[in-house]
């Protein structure tokens, strides 16, 4: 067995081993000076009890290599990540309910009593947050479910029904799309477990330090997937605890901004329990919308020899040129979604019936493809007559400035790739101001285990998981880093994706 940078090496079977004794055997003999060297062919004592002995040695050094995964936080996973938790002192994290908004539709004065319940198309229970005086019709009001787990989260537009419908109130309410039902959760991810494990590996958590505020938050709110401090942002003895939210893709939510509902319940357990002394707000982040394309050497396609982990086409459409700016995009919101019209400025004209061009929705962040069966226009000013009209899993139809590529085998993957990256991000720092840096940096630190940018490494990480794309940059990135507000009272910036799509370098 040997060890290199803390990695057991195992090996491949236990022929290996049974080699590795019969050579010892044989060095050991010439080292003592024998003038014949031991019988160590296949049938000889020494051949069997080898064999015998590398047996047992490989079951061992297994046992041991699964023992150390077990107990390294890193790759841990389930009991085993569980018993290095309760090791270090750290509760178990309760399944939460979903917050958000509903829209209500309103007759004439009422008031909506605080805690007035809704019900979900599932049975599970919401309930409004705060009494509501005399609202608005469609006016967007604060829920908060009463059950918890994943099935109280739900999408934009679904419709919620009163239990008890309030005097001048329709029974039926609908759940906001700027702030659907989102962050419940069932039992915690092995990913936020080992996040909270390393922080008070890392960081070391007391007497109220920015970790322990992290920490707080983490164990208390399952809906929070992170949280961020910037100690000192309005001067000596303040704070701000910035929790963010992940990607709820069952419905098609790509938000990080927790709900108004959370941010309350956070910042009550907060000031709860934080020393009067010390100013501490509590605030979400803001959305900021990136859009990103990348240029990438893949295999060619198959009819052209590839390997199948490449382009799908021999000639893949559209190429870029020059003035095209490392994009492509829709020119109009088409009435049927099977005829598109983009402003690729590329001469050549896509191959009827064989090429094959891909939309990335940026409503559901998916890829969707189909064959252009046959084209007109030009340079800057394409028509594109496909199979089949393109439609994201949500129903949502291309849109002005949604991007179009080539397709490849596999582009879906490479798109699921990168909204996971963005989904790694945390918000961006809230001040450059001289006077308050570096004392107001987030904290943790911006660095590779914790980005808020986006740069060469998530380029990197895109090719560790995709290792037959050889080559890549970035064609289009207007924004790589979140925008710092203009004040410290306005909410920091954290990048979410928005448009993306890949090209050939």
């Amino acid at each position: 067995m040997t060890e290199t940078l803390g990695i057991i090496q195992i090996p491949s079977g236990s022929a290996e081993l049974r080699d590795q004794w019969l050579q010892d055997v044989r060095l050991a003999a010439t080292d003592a000076g024998l003038a014949v060297e031991p019988p160590i062919e296949p049938g000889t004592d020494y051949y069997i009890t080898a064999e015998a002995n590398a047996q047992l040695g490989l079951i061992g050094l297994a046992n041991i290599s699964i023992h150390a995964k077990s107990i390294n936080v890193l790759d841990a996973a389930e009991d085993d990540l569980d018993s290095i938790r309760l090791a270090d002192g750290l509760p178990i994290v309760q399944p939460s309910g979903a917050t958000g908004k509903v829209i209500v539709t309103v007759a004439g004065s009422t008031t909506i009593a605080n805690a007035t319940q809704l019900k979900l198309p599932n049975g599970l229970r919401i309930r409004t947050v705060g009494v509501v005086v005399n609202p608005a019709d469609q006016q967007e009001i604060d829920v908060e479910a009463i059950d918890t787990g994943s099935l109280t989260n739900l999408k934009g537009g679904s419709v919620v029904q009163f239990v008890a419908a309030p005097t001048n109130v329709s029974q039926a309410a609908l759940v906001s799309s700027d702030f659907p039902l989102a962050g419940g959760t069932d039992a915690e991810a092995d990913a936020r477990k080992r996040d909270r494990i390393l922080n008070t590996r890392r960081n070391k958590p007391a007497a109220g330090n920015w970790a322990y505020w992290r920490q707080f938050v983490l164990d208390n709110f399952a809906a929070a997937v992170d949280t961020y401090v910037y100690p000192a942002l309005g001067g000596p003895g303040s704070q701000l605890i910035v929790p963010i939210r992940g990607f709820d893709r069952a419905n098609n939510d790509y938000s990080r901004t927790p709900s108004t509902a959370l941010v309350q319940s956070i910042r009550n357990a907060v000031q709860t329990d934080a020393n009067s002394g010390i100013d501490t707000f509590v605030r979400g982040a803001d959305n900021q919308l990136a859009d990103f394309t990348l240029l990438v050497s893949i295999p060619s396609s198959t009819l052209s020899g590839g390997n199948g982990q490449g382009w799908t086409d021999t000639a893949p459409w559209p190429t870029l040129v020059g003035a095209d700016n490392g994009n492509v995009t829709l020119l109009s919101t088409p009435a049927d979604s099977s005829t598109i019209y983009v402003d690729a400025l590329t001469t050549t004209a896509p191959v009827a019936g064989q090429t094959q061009v891909a939309w990335w929705s940026s409503a559901d962040r998916k890829f969707y493809t189909a064959l252009v069966v046959s084209s007109a226009g030009g340079t800057g000013n394409w028509t594109l007559n496909l199979d089949r009209p393109l439609v994201g899993t949500d129903g949502a139809f291309p849109q002005i400035g949604d991007y179009i590529c080539p397709n490849a085998q596999n582009l879906s993957a490479y798109g699921e790739t990168w909204v996971a990256l963005l989904e790694a991000l945390g918000p961006g720092e809230m001040t450059s101001d001289a006077d308050r840096v570096p004392r107001s940096l987030r904290h943790p630190y911006a660095a590779d285990e914790d980005p808020f940018a986006v740069n060469a490494v998530a380029l990197t990480r895109l090719t560790q998981r995709h290792p037959e794309i050889t080559n890549i940059a970035f064609g289009h990135s207007p924004v790589t880093t979140p925008t710092v507000p203009a004040s410290v009272d306005s909410p920091p910036n954290v990048l979410v994706p928005q448009h993306f799509s890949v090209y050939p370098i």
